[in-house]
């Protein structure tokens, strides 16, 4: 496959998924919650740091890469808080950037649970060098190609529900609720808008014994007028400083868009760490050899007073 026919591959497989997602995936969801819901502002017993990157069908040129810093911390001892989120997304000759702030006010509903309503205010930079393109044929300047760069800096605001109790979590969210213009051209006539997406993320954590605990969790995507899109992952929590799980995401020919293996570790009462692993199961797979995402979680508070090490989830 050359390089050409592998970029024309990834694009078009990209643009359709732009049909139904626009925003980028990670197979560790439960790990980058403030992508995908505001009131996750706050959540953590403490302040906390992360960082992920995911480089998407490995041995595919061109082929889609994100990157994302957050910060998330609780300004009250209700979990009241404020975070911060910086990512980068990059596929063929297209760049974005996206930065976040989020607020989420938290009371409690129960015993041990509480409830978090959350809004958020972002700004999404577009942008395509098209100084890069090469043409497929004949080696010289394809003319039809624009010789400079284009970009575009489009704002949005969000807003989201989320309920943690003592060994569960529920959340629903619209990151963005504006239906903006993203397109680059100065044509009159609107090509393409951001699309709200909603999302609903729940898991619950089962303690079969005191060394392990199961927990099935679930990211389930809802944009109009394109087919319903899930992720699935169950984690086994081994001891106190292991933790192991698989993922399963709905999409591609029918026998769904990859399935996932992941493992992680607590480096230290304040660090931990978690790779996963996808195995591609759309037609795309004969293409390449799956997807690695890494995901890097620092907590200033470290362990709690229970001696029990802080969740990283909350971020």
């Amino acid at each position: 496959m050359t390089r050409a026919y592998q970029l024309l591959t990834a694009l078009l497989f990209f643009s359709v998924v732009l049909c139904a997602q626009q925003d980028a995936q990670y197979t560790q969801f439960m790990y980058n919650k403030l992508g995908f819901n505001p009131a996750v502002a706050g959540s953590p017993e403490s302040t906390l740091f992360q960082v992920a990157a995911r480089q998407q069908w490995l041995g595919l040129d061109e082929a889609p890469s994100s990157q994302v810093a957050s910060f998330n911390t609780p300004l009250t001892a209700s979990g009241t808080g404020v975070a911060a989120r910086l990512s980068r997304v990059t596929i063929g000759l297209e760049q974005q950037y996206n930065v976040e702030g989020s607020y989420a006010y938290r009371f409690a509903i129960g015993r041990g649970t509480r409830l978090g309503i959350g809004i958020s205010a972002s700004a999404r930079y577009f942008n395509i060098d098209y100084q890069n393109a090469r043409p497929t044929q004949g080696g010289g300047v394809d003319v039809a190609i624009p010789g400079a760069t284009e970009s575009k800096i489009v704002p949005n605001f969000g807003a989201g529900l989320y309920v943690d109790g003592p060994n569960y979590y529920v959340g629903f969210s619209l990151p963005r609720l504006l239906e903006s213009n993203i397109d680059l051209g100065d044509e009159a006539t609107i090509i393409s808008r951001e699309a709200r997406h909603y999302y609903f993320m729940g898991g619950i954590k089962f303690a079969l014994s005191e060394k392990l605990a199961l927990e099935p969790q679930m990211l389930a995507k809802f944009v109009n007028g394109a087919p319903f899109d899930a992720d699935f992952n169950l984690t086994a929590h081994i001891g106190q400083n292991l933790f192991t799980g698989l993922s399963y995401r709905l999409g591609g020919n029918g026998g769904g868009e990859s399935a996932s293996l992941l493992g992680g570790l607590y480096l230290s009462e304040k660090l931990s760490m978690c790779l996963a692993y996808d195995l591609g199961l759309s037609e795309l797979n004969t293409s390449q050899s799956g997807s690695i995402e890494l995901v890097v979680g620092y907590s200033i508070g470290g362990r709690s007073a229970a001696g029990t090490v802080v969740d990283p989830r909350n971020l």
